[in-house]
């Protein structure tokens, strides 16, 4: 059997035409479940919550063994591979996938700061245990995602499904910026503070600088080394962060801004209104003035 890399290839999940399973998913799942899809190792091009209702199991990420019980979460990303080793008869779990590109329509700017920032400090340990309160609030998002995905009929479908999906970040967010073993800076190892300081880089001047050199120069580093860093860490590179960060910007200013397409370019620093025409139409499948009708 190999390895599923499309959220759609889950079987246990019904897929029917025009609704958003194919890139989001949220379900309730028994331990046979479980085994029948992650007893192999499993890598995903989504990001991945796994949150343990009841029983226990062991699950090996990234060739990392972790023991998993009521309360614990589980938060993978694309770079990850897990499987589960052993599952208990008696384990409810609810797991939530959601592909790179519905993320890449939900994301504001300040939540791929979020992601990012929680994404980097959980790599190498991406099991966290909830206390009870937080874990019914986040079990609570994922059954509101999966209602909200359930209900086709509604005039504003994708923007509902949307908007539970980014209220379930803004409470895992929550969560994650108050766990005490996250919130010291010296707890983060030597990649993880480049790659840190690379995002708080990123946040002030992505508008005005698009080049990977010029961070890796403020970092004291190589372009290749930064770029060599950020991919074995989080599985994307520098180039790709730069372009999440500017197209993010620009479908903003596209939706709740009066300005121009060509003010928009000059405002991202663009060189003309063409080269962001053509960066925006191979972010978006579609040009900037089609994107905003």
């Amino acid at each position: 059997m190999n390895p599923i890399k499309n959220i759609h290839e889950i079987s246990f999940v019904n897929v029917s035409e025009g609704d958003l399973r194919q890139r989001v998913i949220s379900v309730q799942v028994s331990g046979e479940e479980l085994n029948t899809h992650f007893s192999i190792s499993t890598h995903l091009d989504a990001f991945i919550a796994i949150l343990v209702l009841s029983g226990d199991a062991d699950i090996q990420i990234n060739y990392k063994n972790h023991a998993l019980h009521a309360g614990s979460i589980v938060l993978l990303s694309a770079s990850h591979l897990f499987r589960f080793t052993r599952i208990s008869k008696d384990i409810r779990c609810r797991l939530f996938f959601v592909s790179r590109l519905f993320m890449d329509e939900m994301d504001s700017t300040d939540m791929i700061n979020r992601r990012v920032k929680y994404g980097v400090r959980l790599y190498g340990s991406p099991v966290l245990r909830l206390q009870l309160a937080d874990m019914k609030s986040i079990g609570r998002k994922m059954e509101y995602i999966e209602s909200a995905i359930a209900n086709k009929a509604h005039l504003y479908y994708k923007e509902v499904v949307l908007n539970t999906v980014f209220a379930f970040y803004l409470d895992l967010s929550n969560i994650i910026d108050q766990q005490p073993n996250l919130q010291s800076e010296s707890n983060l190892t030597r990649y993880e503070a480049i790659i840190q300081g690379f995002i708080n880089l990123l946040s002030v001047h992505y508008r005005r600088e698009h080049k990977v050199d010029f961070y890796a120069s403020k970092l004291n580093l190589s372009t290749h080394h930064l770029t060599h860093i950020l991919k074995s860490i989080t599985g994307q590179t520098a180039s790709d962060f730069i372009a999440e960060m500017l197209f993010s910007e620009a479908r903003t200013l596209l939706i709740h801004s009066k300005l121009s397409v060509q003010q928009i370019a000059m405002r991202l620093n663009f060189a003309d209104q063409s080269s962001f025409g053509k960066f925006f139409k191979r972010k978006a499948g579609m040009s900037p003035a089609d994107f905003r009708k």
